[in-house]
């Protein structure tokens, strides 16, 4: 989520009656001036004292249990929303939350009312959420005065960073925002309004991917005309249809009776013939066998009449079709995919019919939860494709909305065309109707809309509200993550190093976290969009913080691709990890000469694993997914736009120079870097080492989590992190890692004792010479930048710094069954052979000062201008007889159960995040990983 005063808007109650909920024809025949005056008393009863009594009281307590009871009971007599019913509950949890998070009531339609399970949350039925708190400005999420009158306000606001007042609002929005999370996992929603009722106060919030929109607190029980104004509000709601609710209505439900439920209920089950997909030899394979890109076209079962056209048409399965499928009726596929798309049709879980692009699909349960309330949302579906009946992955997302930028969609098809290997297979795409956020446009930066002035007392256009400006409240921010929801990061983040997101990917610092939708938002130093046009300086302080500032407009939009993949966690040993990265930087090779497309996102959660059948094989390949971040290279003599965005990745995984220097192209070199970070984190987590659990969770700390905070407010990679690049040495606590077969004995240093017999990891060998380019690259550069620094001071001119001469670029255009290896010549590529590398020699020679390097370290360094030598270092250590890479060297994930320091020891929350197209990486202690990008 963004910063906090970016994601707020204050809009008025009236205001917010006329844009969105306009009208209210019928109202007093709907509720009587006997009938609202009882509500009134009933309601007002409830919250005087002692249910709003002394805090931490018993009875104190009890205030917003009786403040609910009180709405149920006037609900059940006088129906406060018509066509709706109030569902209470504050005890009872839904069943297929894992989080086992509980919202005081919601509003349900009538239309579901035989479906409600009573007390319990029902995040799937919700049409107008409701919390209750027992009332006090202690307790209101967005009130920001401390109410100390004969302090100035920055006194005042000091105590309440610091004082248990701003702790319990920061804890209340977090409560808020989680609900409205559930709400967005469980439905399709394009935004959902919620009701804060606080003692007797309320507030309406309208919540989209962009941002949050809030009223002030208005008082509904002082006076019979303030219960009106709730009254109002609810029977304005009551007649609006879905889509304005906000219910996305694209996705149609299925019902339980359907003949798409039930053909998903079949689909669930293991067949027989799946084929397992370890890597190994083979000898047959079931003939009518539908591997994960296989197109069967349409499915005879519609011309035999088992299958409806419509899977949302009613059925008896009982006489329409066998209550137990033929195996001739399921084609068998491999076992991950079945047991992938098993976890998606959960019991109790809800099921869509969506439509992409003409072709309908049927979903369940996201297997990548969404990154969070604010942003692109992203969520992966394993979804049945009707009228092929085959399984493919459906992507599911909100995309920053200008002129100028790439459908995903596009430049996969680009991909395709071009015939590069190991990228996703388009099926469709599109985006979803006119569906847009709203919140964005009350942005000073790319909206229309002007929000309301906090404070003020100008009447607008429908009039000044009675009472409404009485205590000149102002309304205080959301929190980029609040203790107790699930989006929490923390409240007070350190100026030095940012936490990691639980488990595989990290949360960049505060000022580039966000999910996805940051990736396109304001960037400290940043002053242009992507769109070209200018942005404002960031600010500096406080005060210079406004509301909506750099926050994109977001449109739906989803995709399918053909592949179902496993995720990079998924490899079983040292060497297939490194084969499977080799061939995404092949695939990420033929991008760029084929298509002069740049991924920009090189990230783990984009490196997926792809089982196929092989001649006599089932074979692991790699698939480098998520192309919605990348972009076209310039031409050899293009340059590039000023106004187009540079920096674009994930943070653990973004190079040294893309952080440091964000305005320079990205390049050739920054990918192949990125590529080598990737291997890196994967290998000290996953591959057997001399490190202790102790020392990887440090390390991974300190090299992917940590941060520097540069004098001119800017964060670059950690210290640990261009340490190792520069010296061209993996170690922690001066202890070199060293990979490990299973057998050798360690000395009192914690390395491998040598004369052993044992012989060395290639794992070891292969980081080392990766690392060697990549430290003459930076040695280069740094003695260009310092030169060019001497040749400035020497003219006296402010010109600009000389380009990197290595950053240039131009672009021309295992399985336990069997020991044997998997042939290499089903590599979807060759690369010529070069001389082997001398592992004895993996160390450069890099001096300090302004001293110029050596030619051989300019010529390692221009190595890394094409994908050429990197590619033949991967196939040198993998392909050469030379080197045995050990089998069962893969151990359990070292960050398992691990807690990030930052983190507080009573903390109920967790960040379930990764942006990609296909699988997310493997969870760690119930957190997954967090794989944010800045763009």
């Amino acid at each position: 989520m963004a910063d906090v005063r970016r994601t707020t808007f204050f809009l008025r109650f009236e205001r917010l009656m006329k844009t969105y909920l306009p009208s209210i024809d019928g109202f007093n025949e709907a509720f009587s001036e006997e009938n609202m005056a009882e509500i009134s008393s009933v309601l007002k009863n409830a919250c005087a004292p002692p249910a709003a009594g002394r805090k931490g009281s018993t009875t104190d307590m009890r205030g917003e249990e009786i403040v609910s009871a009180a709405w149920a009971r006037m609900d059940k007599k006088h129906n406060l929303c018509p066509g709706h019913v109030l569902n209470l509950s504050e005890d009872k949890s839904q069943g297929t939350d894992k989080l086992r998070y509980k919202i005081d009531g919601s509003f349900i339609s009538d239309v579901d009312k035989g479906t409600i399970v009573p007390g319990a949350t029902n995040w799937a039925l919700q049409r107008l959420p409701v919390e209750f708190k027992r009332g006090g400005m202690h307790l209101d999420a967005f009130e920001d005065r401390s109410g100390k009158d004969t302090k100035d306000e920055e006194e005042m606001e000091d105590e309440e960073e610091k004082g248990d007042e701003a702790e319990t609002r920061r804890f209340v929005r977090g409560q808020l925002m989680s609900h409205a999370e559930r709400v967005f996992t469980y439905q399709h929603r394009t935004a959902l309004f919620m009701i804060f009722v606080n003692g007797p106060e309320f507030r309406v919030i309208r919540w989209d991917r962009s941002g949050c929109i809030v009223t002030e607190a208005l008082n509904y029980v002082e006076t019979l005309e303030h219960t009106k104004r709730l009254l109002h509000f609810l029977y304005a709601f009551s007649k609006m249809t879905p889509e304005q609710q906000g219910v996305d209505t694209t996705a149609v439900p299925l019902s339980k009776d359907s003949c798409g439920w039930k053909r998903m209920d079949a689909l669930s089950f293991a067949h027989r013939h799946d084929v397992n997909e370890t890597e190994r030899k083979i000898t047959t394979i079931p003939s009518d066998f539908l591997g994960p890109a296989d197109d069967p076209g349409k499915s005879p079962l519609f011309e035999h009449g088992l299958l409806h056209d419509d899977p949302a048409a009613t059925c008896n399965y009982q006489t329409d079709h066998p209550p137990r499928p033929r195996c001739s009726e399921i084609r068998p596929v491999f076992e991950y995919v079945r047991t992938l798309f098993q976890q998606s049709v959960p019991k109790g879980w809800p099921r869509y019919k969506v439509t992409v692009d003409g072709r309908v699909y049927l979903i369940g349960k996201s297997i990548t939860p969404s990154s969070g309330l604010f942003g692109r949302g992203t969520r992966g579906y394993i979804a049945l494709e009707w009228e092929t009946q085959r399984f493919v992955f459906l992507k599911d997302t909100w995309r920053p909305h200008y002129v100028d930028l790439e459908h995903e969609g596009d430049m996969l098809q680009k991909l395709n065309t071009a015939k590069v290997s190991c990228v996703p297979t388009l099926v469709c795409h599109g985006a979803v109707g006119q569906q847009k956020t709203e919140a964005s446009e009350y942005s000073p930066i790319t909206g229309h809309k002007k929000p309301d002035v906090q404070g003020s007392d100008a009447p607008h256009d429908e009039g000044k509200a009675p009472e409404r400006d009485k205590s000149k409240r102002r309304i205080a921010g959301l929190p980029s993550r609040a203790r107790g929801s699930d989006s929490v990061v923390r409240t007070k983040p350190s100026a030095h190093k940012p936490r990691r997101g639980g488990a595989s990917e990290p949360l960049r610092p505060k000022h580039q976290r966000d999910d996805k939708a940051a990736s396109d938002s304001q960037r400290p130093g940043d002053k242009r969009d992507d769109r070209g046009t200018k942005r404002p300086r960031p600010a500096t302080s406080e005060t210079d913080v406004c509301d909506g500032f750099g926050l994109p407009p977001m449109r739906h939009y989803r995709i399918v691709v053909a592949e179902v993949c496993l995720e990079v966690t998924s490899f079983r040993d040292g060497k297939q990890l490194a084969r499977v990265i080799m061939f995404c930087i092949n695939a990420h090779r033929e991008a760029v000469e084929r298509c002069h497309i740049l991924h920009g996102d090189v990230s783990a959660g984009n490196i997926l694993i792809l089982p196929t059948i092989k001649p006599g094989w089932i074979y692991w390949t790699g698939i480098l997914s998520d192309w919605e971040l990348s972009k076209f290279l310039p031409g050899d003599k293009e340059e590039l736009k000023a106004g187009q965005p540079h920096r674009v990745g994930t943070w653990y995984f973004m190079s040294i120079r893309s952080v440091a220097y964000p305005r320079r192209p990205l390049g050739i070199p920054d990918e192949l870097e990125s590529f080598l970070h990737v291997i890196i984190f994967l290998a000290v987590r996953f591959v057997r080492s001399n490190w202790t659990p102790f020392m990887v969770r440090n390390f991974v700390e300190d090299y992917f989590d940590g941060a520097v905070r540069q004098w001119d407010n800017r964060y670059t990679c950690s210290l640990t992190k261009t340490d190792i690049v520069e010296d061209a040495m993996i170690r922690f606590w001066n202890t070199p890692i060293a990979f490990l077969t299973g057998e050798e004995t360690l000395d009192e240093a914690r390395q491998p004792l040598e004369g052993d017999g044992q012989p060395r990891h290639p794992l070891r060998n292969l980081l080392a010479h990766l690392l060697v380019l990549f430290q003459a690259r930076y040695a280069v550069e740094k003695w260009e930048t310092r030169s060019a620094e001497v040749a400035r001071a020497k003219e006296a001119a402010a010109a600009p710094p000389l380009p990197s001469l290595v950053s240039k670029f131009r672009s021309r255009t295992s399985g336990d069954e069997d020991d044997e290896e998997p042939p290499s010549e089903f590599q979807p590529f060759h690369i010529e052979r070069s001389g082997a590398p001398k592992a004895e020699k993996v160390r450069v020679n890099v001096t300090s000062g302004p001293t110029k390097p050596s030619e051989k370290t300019f010529v390692e360094a221009k190595k890394l201008d094409s994908h050429l030598r990197v590619l033949q270092l991967f196939q040198h250590y993998l392909n050469s007889p030379r080197f045995v890479w050990p089998r069962g060297d893969k151990v359990t994930d070292r960050l398992q159960g691990h807690q990030h320091s930052d983190l507080s020891a009573n903390a109920e929350w967790a960040r379930p995040v990764v942006q990609s197209t296909m699988l997310p990486t493997r969870k760690v202690d119930e957190q997954p990983i967090r794989a944010q990008t800045d763009s």
